[in-house]
């Protein structure tokens, strides 16, 4: 990280830092840190359904997009779990 601090006077460059860690990101904090909001629920139901089935022509059984939406809701608005869950 102490790295990272030293690049900070370099003219011209530009590090961009994400982190879930508030910790992390007081430490190098030199402008004021932009917190991303937690997808919806509806947002990563689509992420699940393009993921499990990519080429969005074949329909859903009504079934699974019932459980589909359950799996949404417990990924918790965090997009990487979504992401993952269906590889």
């Amino acid at each position: 990280m102490s790295c990272l601090l030293k690049l900070n006077s370099a003219q011209g460059s530009t590090i961009i830092v994400t982190t879930r860690s508030g910790n992390v990101a007081s430490i190098i904090e030199t402008l004021p840190r932009y917190d991303l909001k937690n997808l919806s629920t509806e947002d990563c139901w689509s992420i699940l359904k393009h993921r499990a089935f990519p080429n969005g022509s074949t329909p859903i059984a009504p079934d699974l997009e019932r459980i589909g939406k359950v799996i949404a809701e417990k990924c918790a608005g965090i997009p990487l779990v979504a992401k993952v869950g269906v590889t």
